[in-house]
């Protein structure tokens, strides 16, 4: 078993140069730059074409390898915006890998190779049968990986779920407020600090969203 080299942190950014690499870039950038000696090793890695007939209806990629020089290129980019809008504590060094494979295995084979400390990558949050037939490659990754999986992506809560609710008032609360007319509005386990806690149950199937059917104002 490799024992962990603590004179370098090893980071190892998986992107395909869509727009989810940006992040992974950063994030491995800014990562890497807490330790004095960091790396950052950035992938690539293309899937081998399927032969037609191999599985009933999938097609064979039509995306072709990129070059190397497109990726070092990115990387390039990246780092000068990175170090443009902030001052990195050490300026790690990069190193570009391109290989022809499946994005799971190649991603946890480098990972081991290099003794990598973290993998940072993207999801794309496919679903449904897109997601059943081709998998999730940021699922597989953590499940296989022998290091800490950092997913990424951007934020992009349901707008629809975001709507407050509104917690009902609690029971000795209301009894205190109304026996002093308002003057108090807390009982005694609500005056002082407390940490709230909310409840949240799964929703009866059919229904769109899950919704807080109970909660309580503190502990």
């Amino acid at each position: 078993m490799l024992e962990s080299d603590s004179s370098k942190l090893v980071v190892l950014a998986a992107i395909d140069l869509n727009p989810g690499s940006t992040l992974v870039m950063r994030r491995a950038v800014e990562l890497a730059s807490t330790h004095r000696a960091g790396e950052v090793h950035v992938l690539t890695v293309v899937e081998p074409e399927l032969p037609l007939g191999v599985y009933p209806g999938v097609v064979p990629s039509e995306l072709e390898p990129p070059a190397t020089q497109r990726t070092v290129d990115f990387c390039q980019q990246m780092l000068r915006e990175i170090t443009a809008h902030r001052t990195l504590e050490h300026v790690p060094s990069i190193t570009v890998h391109t290989v022809v494979g499946w994005a799971q295995h190649e991603i946890v084979w480098l990972a081991a190779h290099l003794n990598a400390d973290y993998i940072v990558m993207a999801t794309h949050g496919r679903r449904g049968f897109r997601r059943l037939l081709i998998g999730s490659v940021a699922e597989k990754v953590v499940r296989l990986a022998g290091c800490p999986v950092i997913v990424v992506r951007e934020k992009d809560h349901n707008a629809e779920w975001r709507i407050p609710e509104i917690e009902p008032v609690c029971p000795a609360c209301a009894e205190r407020r109304a026996n002093t007319d308002g003057a108090e509005l807390w009982c005694a386990r609500h005056s002082e600090r407390h940490v709230r806690s909310h409840v949240n149950h799964y929703t009866p199937r059919g229904e769109e969203a899950p919704h807080a059917w109970s909660s309580s104002t503190g502990t």
